[in-house]
């Protein structure tokens, strides 16, 4: 019993070392890594207290140039009303002298007409003559 109990205790520190070992040489490359996290958590505490002095201001710009596109966007909102009802005018501008032309050209077109049945007709009746061209004239006039 007693050899069996000497080569458990020869074991156990056979096994005490190698785990001692072993946690030596994880160590080493933990301690590497706890200093890269160091680092790294330095640059990141500079990054945020760059990004709070510089938020403030940017903050204000954006907030300025956001106004501005605003102000941008209703005046040209009121630019097109403006040119739509300009628009409007021009258009019934032109309907309205569209019509009168069309009037006057079918006036003119009657009495060109009238003048020219008259020419060749034959002298004849000139009251009836009369009726008549004042009939067609109106009827033309009508179209």
């Amino acid at each position: 019993m007693e050899q069996i109990s000497g080569s458990l205790n020869i074991l156990v520190a056979v096994a005490l070392i190698f785990l001692a070992v072993s946690l030596m040489l994880i160590s080493l490359p933990l301690m590497s890594m706890v200093k890269q996290s160091e680092r790294t958590l330095s640059a990141l505490e500079r990054l945020l207290g760059t990004v709070d002095k510089e938020l403030g201001p940017t903050l204000k710009q954006v907030d300025t140039l956001l106004g501005a596109v605003i102000e941008l966007k209703g005046r040209a909102e009121r630019s097109i009303g403006d040119v739509g009802s300009k628009v409007g005018d021009v258009k019934g501008g032109i309907t309205k002298a569209a019509d009168e032309a069309k009037k006057n050209s079918s006036v003119f077109g009657a009495g060109f007409m009238a003048g020219i049945r008259a020419y060749l007709e034959p002298k004849g009746n000139k009251e009836e003559k009369e009726r008549i061209r004042e009939a067609r004239s109106l009827s033309e006039v009508g179209k």
